[in-house]
């Protein structure tokens, strides 16, 4: 049962889902010529692509913050907005990956199941943070297993989504080194009881840039290298939380080689 001080204030909630839901179903009717913004260095030339969906997902994603903020300002202890932003980069990411297909995709039965199934996650990631932003209570720990799910699962969407699409090396490093770092910072954050723990959080995108630059060049299946990666991450994310808590090294490294285990088993079945 949530406490009186979790409870979600449902005018303004409901107001920012309908409007974030509102945003979203106009995303396939904008169709706007805009040219790709490059970038020339010596050997190289970066090409970002420029569409109008692109620019109406960061419209989304910034309803999505500001919708947050709106919210975060309900609970009864009122947090200043320096406590008010750590809980807007989790939504904020969300919104921008589900707002990517809708942009994308055709009106159709896929089309409606993401705009559905998205609009759904997105409302659960919000309640979640708001049930954390306050006092340990009954349901922050529901609130933390939910968001870390929801973070891992993401990435694991984001990742098989930019290798079926066949984007290129290094756009997939600006979307997924900065997700994970985000993923890793909000979990420790959480699990060590709000404390940073940035070194952890570059090592892991670090870490990424190098495993997926070495998959990049394997025959694997978009899911193989989905898992791969998800699982590296959260395995490295798994030891860090454990080691930051103090826990001994003998005990530290079981949950994060089982996982990482199971991923590399699940990518080893699926991408036979």
């Amino acid at each position: 049962m949530m406490s009186e001080g979790e409870r979600l204030p449902l005018a303004r909630f409901s107001q920012v889902v309908a409007m974030v839901c509102l945003g979203y179903a106009t995303l396939p009717f904008l169709h706007l010529q805009l040219e790709p913004l490059t970038l020339a260095l010596p050997g190289f030339l970066f090409v970002l692509p420029l569409t109008s969906s692109s620019l109406a997902a960061i419209g989304v994603t910034l309803l999505v913050v500001s919708g947050m903020d709106w919210i975060l300002q309900e609970r009864e202890e009122r947090p200043p907005i320096r406590y008010r932003l750590v809980h807007w980069p989790l939504p904020a990411l969300v919104a921008w990956a589900i707002s990517v297909p809708l942009g994308t995709l055709q009106v159709s039965p896929q089309w409606w199941l993401i705009f559905g199934l998205g609009s759904v996650l997105l409302t659960v990631v919000m309640a979640a943070e708001y049930v954390v932003a306050g006092r340990v209570g009954a349901g922050q720990f529901w609130a933390y297993v939910t968001l870390t799910a929801v973070s891992f699962a993401l990435f694991l969407i984001l990742a098989i989504t930019l290798r079926a699409a066949g984007v290129r090396l290094y756009l997939q490093w600006l979307v997924l080194v900065p997700a994970i770092v985000l993923i890793v910072l909000r979990n420790l954050y959480l699990r060590l009881i709000e404390r940073w723990a940035w070194d952890w959080a570059v090592a892991t995108g670090m870490l990424i840039i190098q495993i997926s630059t070495g998959l990049h060049y394997l025959p694997l299946r978009p899911l193989s290298y989905g898992l791969i990666l998800t699982g590296m991450a959260y395995g490295l994310t798994s030891l860090a939380g454990a080691l930051e808590e103090g826990r001994p090294w003998r005990s530290a490294w079981v949950e994060p080689l089982v996982m990482m285990s199971l991923f590399g088993l699940l990518a080893f079945v699926f991408g036979r």
